[in-house]
């Protein structure tokens, strides 16, 4: 996603939806300055954890949102829009239009429709074998176990929440165009096939 913004040293970036931190952690660490919202304040409080220094807004993005018109340089938001349903959704993305600056870029990432969890682990191990061999991938495997097992326990919940809204590749690029979003990528598989990625520009 980074890559994706193409983010410049001093830029104000927005992550809707910021969780914990780790992808405002990697945007700070390439230059831009960071807010990260989220409407978990748990969440937010251990990405200050992470960073004493960090900028956060506790806020809800289905409702408006406390930034004034065409404020930020870049938007990402990162597996959070499919939580809420389509309609929402729209009128989030419209909202994101409203504070993002023309000529600005948002990112926008969600697992696709009928993703697989397992799909993603077998390529981490695979990966893994290849970088460190079959007995330290399988060690670390093992250490892992108890996390990766909650991993699996909510991906399963995930997938049988009825409120959720994950969308094809092709309704993720109309939903940018139908927000006012224009110069829409083509969808970038991500997490091993199981996620899309699009970014788009306010003209």
């Amino acid at each position: 996603m980074c890559d994706e913004l193409e983010i410049k040293q001093g830029e104000l970036v927005l992550e809707a939806g910021c969780g914990t931190g780790n992808l405002a952690l990697k945007i700070k660490e390439r230059g831009g300055r960071v807010i990260g919202l989220d409407n978990c304040q748990a969440a937010l409080d251990i990405y200050r954890k992470k960073d004493p220094k960090a900028e956060v807004v506790l806020a809800d993005l289905s409702k408006p949102l406390p930034f004034a018109d065409n404020y930020f340089d870049k938007i990402a938001t990162c597996n959070t829009l499919y939580t809420f349903p389509l309609e929402t959704q729209k009128a989030i993305l419209r909202e994101l239009l409203r504070i993002l600056k023309p000529g600005g870029k948002i990112a926008v990432e969600n697992p696709v429709k009928g993703w697989s969890a397992s799909r993603i682990y077998e390529i981490g191990i695979e990966k893994e074998i290849k970088k460190s061999g079959y007995f330290k991938a399988m060690l670390k495997i093992f250490k892992l176990i108890i996390p990766t097992a909650k991993v699996f326990y909510y991906n399963s919940k995930i997938k049988k929440e009825s409120n959720y809204n994950f969308l094809k590749a092709e309704e993720q690029i109309a939903l940018l165009e139908s927000a006012g979003f224009h110069d829409v990528s083509s969808a970038r598989l991500t997490y091993a096939g199981e996620g899309i990625l699009n970014t788009a520009v306010k003209s």
